[in-house]
């Protein structure tokens, strides 16, 4: 390992770093994650400034046999490996840059949502991006990418151009339809597994998709005690129904605030139209009588600023999105409130969870070729946020995580099952990628490409 060191020492640039004291603040800084579950103190975590320094380093860990992760946003919980090996810290090589000839943007290394937002917000354009601020985007992209905007655009991984990837035999590869066009498939919801991806280029939309020039949508708030659930569900199956508009957003069953010692149901749907129009979408949801109400717009620059609580560092927190294929199920969703309950009465120190459905309207945009990714038809997700703060809870919450994702699935084939790639890696394949003819020409690219498993060992 010392002699990776002293190796890449004389490789890199000159604003690269390579840190070794887990007790230095820049090596802390580097390690913070969203979530501490399960987290690892490396051997040593290399900072690139470069594209030359992401390729000099995996040549050299791969030369020494030496494994390696990446790290973007430190969402990911695959972001982290222990004293045999190195993180590749992707923070200080980022950017986003924008053609003007094609407004086709180009994402680096670690660059962050929000960065993506306020790159694109003064070209009047807007893509798929995630519901937090601090996600790496490329990672994003390469998982699937849900997005609220996926009703007007699909999802992030069908919108992904080109990219440049450094691959297991360390040779920087450019995959596009015109070059190496069978790995850009893979790429489109796998491309974790074949190579440390340096820079996406994706597709971008105007403002005036969205129905006004300037990138906003309209976003509500309607909170409810779990005795209103079936006329909220009423409510909400109408806007399911809504054709006339594009809406997306999530029922969620949370804690209420401790002064109130309650579960709490919280709707939050987005709708790409006038205020006027929304709240006449929204008001069977007004007719109820919520406890708290609000109807506001976002622009895109700004999509997830509300949410940027959920992005905090640190504690005990495990993000589980499955798809549901059967589509909504009121009876699923009760199942959802009283296992919530069960959690927040047994793990108070797990209250601020939150199991969520969240839904889209079906998109109406021209697909893409199929891509790896294959959750075209998926209009509806469960959201399990496990969020603790005890580690004598991880048994416990887990469980309950994995009988929320049971109780959604009742009455639907195995065949069925999707859970999203960016958050398991545990579930089978089949549940992951649907298709045997998917699996079995992600298994080939992976056996062409990373035959070794330095990518690790999915799809091997």
């Amino acid at each position: 390992m010392d002699n990776l060191i002293t190796s890449l020492e004389s490789k890199l640039s000159t604003g690269a770093r390579i840190l070794v004291s887990p007790e230095a603040p820049d090596f802390k800084a580097s390690m913070e994650r969203w979530s501490n579950l399960d987290v690892k103190v490396p051997f040593a975590i290399v900072q690139p400034t470069e594209e030359r320094d992401i390729v000099a380093t995996v040549q050299a860990a791969l030369q020494a046999g030496i494994p390696f992760v990446p790290a973007s946003g430190g969402h990911s919980p695959w972001s982290t490996i222990g004293q045999e090996g190195v993180i590749i810290d992707l923070s200080r090589y980022k950017g986003v840059s924008v053609d003007t000839s094609s407004y086709e943007a180009t994402v680096k290394g670690g660059a962050l949502m929000k960065e993506l937002q306020t790159t694109l917000h003064p070209y009047k354009r807007f893509t798929a991006v995630g519901n937090g601020n601090t996600v790496g985007v490329i990672p994003y992209y390469l998982g699937g990418g849900i997005s609220i905007y996926t009703p007007l655009i699909g999802y992030g991984s069908e919108n992904i151009i080109s990219a440049k990837l450094v691959t297991a035999n360390g040779e920087l590869v450019t995959a596009s339809a015109t070059e190496n066009s069978e790995l850009l498939w893979a790429l489109r919801g796998a491309g974790q597994f074949f190579g440390l991806v340096t820079e996406l280029t994706i597709k971008t939309y105007p403002y005036s998709l969205l129905g006004n020039d300037d990138g906003q949508r309209m976003c509500g708030s309607y909170i409810f005690l779990p005795d209103k659930i079936d006329e909220v569900c009423a409510a909400l199956e109408k806007i399911f129904e809504e054709d006339q508009y594009a809406t997306a957003g999530h029922f969620m069953v949370v804690q209420a605030p401790p002064e109130m010692k309650a579960q709490m149901l919280l709707v939050a749907p987005q709708v790409f139209c006038s205020s006027a129009e929304a709240a006449k979408l929204f008001q069977p949801l007004v007719d109820i009588g919520p406890l708290q109400q609000g109807l506001f717009p976002s622009t895109f620059d700004k999509h997830s600023d509300q949410l940027d609580w959920v992005c905090t560092k640190g504690d005990f927190k495990r993000f589980t999105q499955n798809g549901l294929l059967g589509g909504w199920n009121r009876d699923h969703f009760k199942k959802l409130v009283q296992l919530h309950a069960e959690l927040a009465e047994k793990r108070p120190d797990a209250a601020r969870s939150g199991y969520t459905v969240e839904w889209h309207s079906p998109c109406k945009a021209q697909r893409e070729p199929e891509s790896s990714f294959g959750n075209e038809k998926v209009d509806f997700w469960l959201n399990v946020l496990s969020w603790y703060t005890d580690a004598a809870s991880h048994e416990f919450v887990a469980a309950m995580d994995k009988k929320a994702q049971d109780a959604t699935r009742v009455g639907t084939h195995e065949a069925d099952f999707v859970s999203y790639t960016n958050c398991s890696r545990e579930d089978p394949l089949k549940y992951r990628y649907k298709g045997a003819e998917r699996i079995a020409k992600l298994k080939a690219l992976k056996k062409q490409y990373d035959p070794t498993g330095v990518f690790t060992q999915q799809l091997l």
